[in-house]
């Protein structure tokens, strides 16, 4: 059993994706919903599978002295084996985390291949939470003990010119031309575009969101998404959410707004478009005048 184990990466997200990650299929129903942020655990390990391929391959590639084309392929297949992603497992005291059917347990702790299955659904969670940076840190030291193997600068590198040097062109920026180029349509240069003026005036800027003048309290933490609606419902009006996501796939931010009626009463923010959801639910149900807040 490897000792020199680096740290296992932690899992930044909502209790639900901590459940599902060490929730083996035996406990789960088949007509289950399917989470509104990363689905189910299959699509987290055929995510995983594929990013625990990138990384282990691109360690290998940006080892020193080269390997060759074969070489790397040989090692990846050893690497990414049931019997090493088995070994790892039980470095990091995984299976002890693993919930089972009482049924199925021995089996299911036995089976190589559906220890990979879990290794894979890990990395998945871990990619829509922390992103590849953290996942190639970690795999090139499980491979090599104090690798410090990093992904290459994705930055924008300036445009080399005509003459040798380089411009940096901004996004949108139209290139610069050189001399020749203008000397060549000098006669364009002098002419100037103006557009036709528009038919219709400018639509009116978006007004700021609305205020929910509301503090947060013990009770109204009480109160759920199924109670908001069941409440709603009972006094006849309709409730409708809209949902909005910005940032990057592995560090979402999620904004839900909550339409009591067709107006906005509530607005949340969160990791998750399920934790948005409740606490825009919270701030309708405070909105309203609901009850005990």
């Amino acid at each position: 059993m490897q000792t020199d184990l680096p740290p296992l990466p932690k899992i930044d997200g909502d209790v639900d994706l901590m459940l599902d990650v060490y929730t083996h299929s035996s406990l789960r129903f088949d007509t289950a919903p399917m989470n509104d942020d990363y689905g189910d655990t299959h699509r987290l390990a055929e995510l995983g599978a594929k990013v625990l391929d990138l990384a282990v391959t691109y360690h290998l590639y940006s080892e020193r002295p080269f390997l060759t084309q074969g070489e790397i392929q040989s090692k990846r297949v050893e690497l990414l084996s049931d019997t090493r992603l088995d070994s790892w497992i039980q470095a990091y005291g995984l299976k002890e985390k693993l919930r089972a059917a009482p049924s199925e347990i021995h089996s299911v702790m036995n089976n190589p291949q559906e220890m990979t299955n879990f290794f894979h659904i890990y990395v998945g969670a871990l990619y829509i939470r922390n992103g590849l940076p953290t996942i190639q840190n970690w795999i090139s030291r499980l491979i090599t003990p104090g690798a410090d193997v990093r992904l290459p600068d994705a930055s924008p590198q300036p445009n080399p010119a005509p003459d040798g040097n380089y411009n940096q062109q901004m996004p949108g920026q139209a290139p610069s031309q050189t001399s020749s180029y203008s000397s060549a349509y000098s006669p364009m240069s002098s002419q100037t575009y103006s557009p036709a003026p528009p038919n219709s005036p400018p639509p009116p800027l978006p007004g700021n969101p609305p205020v929910f003048n509301y503090a947060p309290s013990a009770t109204l933490s009480l109160v759920t998404l199924a109670l908001v609606n069941q409440t709603a419902a009972q006094r006849g009006m309709q409730v409708t959410y809209m949902a909005e996501q910005v940032g990057p796939p592995h560090q979402p931010t999620w904004t839900v707004k909550c339409f009591m009626g067709g107006i906005e009463r509530g607005r949340g923010t969160g990791k998750s478009q399920k934790v948005a959801k409740e606490e825009a639910a919270r701030q309708a149900w405070a909105t309203m005048g609901w009850g005990p807040t």
